[in-house]
């Protein structure tokens, strides 16, 4: 039977800049605003407050897993190459902004070298860091612009020692853009304390290495020390049960990920793997090679027995996407928009 898309597992479906849980709000939650919205993973227990207009679920399924971002129509989402930016929130020569206020857990991250964001809770208080490249600046500044009526530049503050702009959604739910640094501009969100609770939370963030951004992950996430065998985990279980692992041309060396969050580099590692076949079974199919084809589709008979899916199934919406596509080759279909669907083309 072909796994349908319902609205229960679209209100999980997890994005990165469009691979975690953007579509949670899109499907389940009525539109209050155009406010952005947030990543979310299994890590992640508040509600998501970074509402988004409704959507179709034909455009749900064209968004789930590609290259969506925070904001409802992402203002800076064309014509922009890599700007070099670490997979973490980056301040002053290469250091990374966390906050280390008493209490206060990193609960996900995502990333990668164009944009990210990573979110600490503490109670139902959360903060949010996000960040992006220079050639962004100007229009996330704008696009925050139109939170207040009319539109208007933010309260000027100060975020590291550089200047940024303040904005009020709610009486307890602030966000501030911080200038470019270093090629790249930072963005914090709170929801939950009032605006003197806000600017004293700023006072707590830091710059850091690698090693002291690491030192604050929970031991559920990711190090990079703890990645490739982390990745190679992964493989060795996909490889398991489908054979070979990957088409001609495509080595299993060229998998990797930069995420912290174990959804996401699972989301990551297994999507490639699925990326592969998927790209291999639609030339097969372009050209006429129905040997090459049937090949394919053999894989996706597998799909449901990888192991790192079925670990993900309870905890978004990410297993369900692969698992759609895979029912739709071994029907004999291309999936249609697969490549953004899974964000094949950005890997």
């Amino acid at each position: 039977m072909t796994a349908k898309i319902t609205d229960d597992a679209v209100a999980e479906l997890p994005l990165h800049r469009g691979r975690a849980e953007l579509l949670e709000e899109i499907m389940s939650t009525p539109v209050i605003d155009d406010r952005p919205q947030s990543v979310r993973s299994e890590h992640s227990r508040r509600r998501t407050t970074w509402v988004v207009p409704a959507a179709a679920a034909a455009v749900v399924a064209a968004l789930a897993l590609g290259t969506a971002w925070w904001a409802t129509s992402d203002p800076a989402s064309s014509g922009h190459g890599s700007s070099g930016l670490a997979s973490q929130p980056i301040g002053r020569d290469g250091e990374y902004v966390v906050l280390s206020a008493p209490g206060w857990v990193v609960t996900s991250t995502d990333a990668d070298e164009h944009r990210g964001e990573m979110t600490y809770e503490k109670g139902s208080r959360s903060l949010e860091l996000m960040w992006g490249p220079a050639d962004s600046y100007e229009e996330y500044v704008e696009d925050r612009r139109h939170i207040v009526d009319p539109p208007a530049d933010g309260k000027p503050i100060q975020i590291l020692g550089k200047s940024a702009q303040l904005w009020a959604y709610g009486p307890q739910d602030h966000t501030a853009i911080r200038e470019v640094e270093d090629g790249a501009w930072i963005e914090v969100r709170a929801d939950g304390m009032r605006e003197a609770g806000y600017l004293a939370l700023l006072d707590d963030l830091e710059l850091v290495d690698e090693a002291g951004f690491e030192a604050i992950l929970p031991d559920s996430f990711v190090t990079s020390a703890e990645r490739p065998a982390a990745v190679a985990e992964i493989l060795d279980g996909i490889a398991a049960v489908a054979q070979p692992l990957l088409p001609p041309g495509v080595e299993r060396s060229s998998i990797t990920s930069e995420q912290n969050d174990d959804y996401q580099l699972g989301a990551e590692v297994a999507g490639a793997v699925a990326c592969a076949w998927l790209d291999d079974y639609a030339d097969a199919r372009r050209t006429g090679d129905d040997r090459r084809a049937q090949r394919a589709a053999g894989i996706f008979t597998t799909v449901r027995d990888w192991p790192v899916l079925n670990q993900m199934n309870d905890r978004g919406g990410y297993t369900e996407v692969v698992w759609d596509y895979a029912d739709k080759v071994l029907v004999g279909e291309v999936p249609d928009g697969y490549s953004s669907g899974l964000g094949c083309a950005t890997r």
